[in-house]
C-alpha cells in the first residue's frame, strides 16, 4: 500500500509546474533533448526525496532544473528551508537556488493571476513563452526557464511586471551557453 501511495505521489508531482507538457504549441527550448531529459529526471528525483521526508502537511515546494541547476520555489517554514536545500544538494547539481515565499499577505488569487501572467507572456511580441515556467504566490511572481538572450530575459520580466496584481517579480531565467552548463541566477 505504501508503494502504491508513493507511486501516486510521484505521478502527482510530475503533473506539477515544471513537469507538464506545454499546451501552447511546440516547445521551443534551447536545451538539447538529452539535457532536458536529464534535467527532468533530476528534478523528479529531488521531488521524490522531498516527498519522502516528513515535512508536514500543506507546504508546497516546486523543483525546477535547467542545465543541472536546481531551483526550489515555495512556501515552507523557515526551519524546513535548509533541510529541503540539503535534500536537493545530495543529488550534486551545479547549483541550488532557493526562493522561499513568506506567508501571503495579499488576497490576489494565484490561479487567476497565473492565467493573466501566462496570457501576458504569450501575447508579448519577441518572447517565446513556451520556454518560461512561472510560480505565483499572492502577487509575487518567479520566472524560470531558458531564454535565448538578455533581451528576451528582460522582455519577460517587463511583461510580468505589467500584469495587474503582480507585486514583485524574481527573474531566474537562464541564457544558454554554447559550451558546458551555464550557471543559474539573475
Amino acid at each position: 500500500m505504501r508503494q502504491l501511495m508513493l507511486l501516486a505521489l510521484v505521478l502527482t508531482l510530475l503533473a506539477l509546474p515544471g513537469c507538464a507538457v506545454n499546451p501552447y504549441g511546440i516547445y521551443d527550448d534551447q536545451r538539447l533533448t538529452d539535457t532536458m531529459a536529464s534535467d527532468k529526471a533530476l528534478a523528479s528525483k529531488i521531488k521524490v526525496d522531498i516527498a519522502g521526508e516528513n515535512l508536514g502537511v500543506g507546504w508546497s515546494v516546486a523543483v525546477y532544473s535547467y542545465y543541472h541547476n536546481i531551483f526550489l520555489i515555495g512556501e515552507v517554514p523557515t526551519d524546513m528551508q535548509n533541510k529541503i536545500s540539503t535534500i536537493a544538494e545530495r543529488h550534486k547539481p551545479l547549483s541550488v537556488t532557493s526562493h522561499w515565499f513568506y506567508p501571503a499577505t495579499s488576497d490576489t488569487g494565484n490561479v487567476a493571476l497565473a492565467a493573466k501572467l501566462r496570457a501576458a507572456l504569450i501575447g508579448t511580441k519577441g518572447l517565446s513563452s513556451t520556454r518560461i515556467d512561472t510560480e505565483v504566490n499572492a502577487g509575487r511572481v518567479v520566472l524560470l526557464g531558458v531564454v535565448k538572450d538578455d533581451a528576451e530575459k528582460h522582455l519577460a520580466e517587463h511583461a510580468a511586471q505589467e500584469v495587474a496584481g503582480v507585486t514583485s517579480v524574481t527573474n531566474f531565467l537562464i541564457i544558454p551557453q554554447r559550451t558546458g552548463y551555464p550557471q543559474g541566477g539573475q
